[in-house]
């Protein structure tokens, strides 16, 4: 949950030396400060890198929300450092919505529609999208990271970082001038409908274990907000090996 967690939004990231959240300052009305010393700084905020690479897992537990469509349920989302992640969302009148990734095989799953193991890009963005290496930006997967502004987000001034994959894919990380913290992210999202531009805010830091997480999330995608909030993060629980094993129907969509 430290970057979004794409509905999956699920939820979801990289080079590193401690540099102290004022020491950019001073560039904020100067020359753009290069993207790995905003990373840096990011990482340094939340708590550090070992902070978070010494958990094997995550557990995200609160709220998923639809103000204009008036839907309210239960949000829960697993992830691992290793690049695996489990998200279920049960919404009254609804049913449960969930998806993930094992580490080879994507899915998802509604009321509507079942069971769906997903590939292409869908698969390809999960894949590029896991793991905790991902979330502090020093994935493999990462091809470069480089500042393009200065902007604004939700109201925050913030320096965006322009996130190229190895697959040619980009997004763009908004720091916020102020504190360090990720402020937004904004991507495009590979779905079953095609592809989404999507925003997503974050705010409302808190500590959790010695990790500073984003407790509030606001996502605009295709015209409609929906809104994720966090109540607690859990580390290395005893229930998540189970939580993050392939539903039965999915298993029996995939192939020999």
């Amino acid at each position: 949950m430290l970057r979004s967690f794409r509905l999956l939004p699920v939820v979801a990231a990289t080079v590193f030396a401690s540099l102290a959240p004022a020491s950019l300052s001073a560039q904020a009305a100067g020359a753009l400060p290069p993207a790995k010393d905003l990373i840096a700084r990011y990482v340094a905020a939340i708590g550090g890198r070992d902070a978070l690479m010494k958990h094997a897992t995550m557990r995200s537990v609160g709220t998923f929300e639809m103000p204009a469509a008036g839907l309210k349920g239960d949000l829960n989302i697993v992830q691992t450092r290793d690049g695996r992640t489990a998200m279920t969302m049960n919404i009254p009148g609804m049913g449960e919505i969930a998806g993930g990734f094992d580490g080879t095989t994507a899915w998802s799953m509604n009321p509507m529609q079942g069971a769906r193991v997903l590939d292409g890009k869908e698969l390809e963005q999960m894949k590029e999208d896991a793991g905790f290496a991902t979330m502090l930006r020093e994935s493999a997967a990462i091809k470069s990271a480089e500042t393009v502004e200065a902007s604004e987000i939700a109201g925050v001034k913030c320096y965006k970082v322009k996130v190229t994959y190895l697959s040619g894919r980009t997004s763009f990380d908004c720091y916020a001038m102020d504190s360090g913290l990720l402020a937004g992210t904004l991507m495009v999202q590979e779905s079953q409908m095609g592809t989404m531009e999507i925003t997503n805010a974050m705010g409302e830091w808190k500590e959790f274990g010695g990790v500073k997480i984003p407790t509030r999330m606001r996502q605009q995608a295709m015209g409609q907000e929906q809104v994720m909030t966090v109540t607690t993060v859990t580390f290395d629980g005893a229930d998540d090996a189970k939580a993050l094993e392939l539903p039965a129907a999915v298993k029996a969509l995939k192939k020999p």
